[in-house]
């Protein structure tokens, strides 16, 4: 299985989905991380890709993008809509992970919108929340149990980070205990990374449908893709 998930600023992906990511790298499964943005709003950009290389490394991930975008300025574009959409193009990904479209941050809202544009002809997009997420009624619950403290020490990657309080320790375990208490699998689960469905496509058995599209429009060189793909994860 090919997986894309998408963030607006360092972190945000690990936050959201990193315990998924890590079991789905352990089980064989082709992870790819896209991050839009440099985070240059809250630190050091080179600080912060690097630490976005160290956090793909960890998961085992098979690539990792990260964009230049302005940080804490994205607005729903055709050049927002088109990166995206190059790097769904690239993996053509069974899963799509990103942000919910209902965020406080402006920045998350318009990263949602755009994967959804973006990812029309695709057949899976699962939504993530993180901890200063809010409104958040999630569909699917993931168990991260057996994995949750690789999760606290991925996220302890971000060591630049380290002073904001949502990226403590207690707040990963905390919202993913609520979630697991939430989910009603009490006793058998103890921490859980929740996601809302914003498109799901089933086969004739239940599984997971994958689409391989075809689809008219002008995208990103595709070496250029390439290209930025193992400069970011070799260079």
């Amino acid at each position: 299985m090919d997986i894309l998930a998408i963030g607006a600023h360092p972190d945000d992906i690990e936050l959201g989905c990193g315990g998924l990511l890590i079991k789905a790298a352990r089980e064989g499964h082709n992870v790819y991380l896209y991050t839009v943005t440099r985070g240059g709003i809250s630190g050091d950009p080179h600080e912060r890709t690097e630490e976005s290389k160290k956090a793909a490394q960890f998961v085992r991930a098979k690539g990792l993008w990260v964009d230049n975008f302005p940080d804490s300025r994205l607005r729903v574009s055709s050049e927002l809509i088109n990166h995206i959409e190059a790097r769904i193009d690239w993996v053509n990904p069974d899963i799509i992970l990103t942000h919910f479209a209902g965020d406080v941050h402006h920045d998350h809202r318009a990263i949602a919108s755009a994967t959804l544009e973006a990812g029309r002809y695709n057949s899976n997009i699962f939504a993530y929340e993180i901890p200063l997420t809010r409104n958040f009624e999630p569909k699917v619950y993931f168990d991260v149990t057996d994995v949750i403290d690789d999760k606290v020490e991925l996220i302890n990657i971000f060591w630049s980070q380290r002073t904001k309080l949502y990226l403590k320790s207690n707040a990963i375990k905390g919202l993913a205990e609520f979630r697991a208490l939430q989910s009603r699998l009490n006793g058998q689960v103890n921490y859980v990374e929740a996601f809302d469905v914003a498109k799901l496509c089933l086969d004739n058995e239940f599984r997971l449908r994958k689409v391989h599209p075809e689809k008219p429009g002008v995208k990103l060189n595709e070496d250029e893709v390439q290209e930025e793909l193992i400069h970011v994860i070799h260079g």
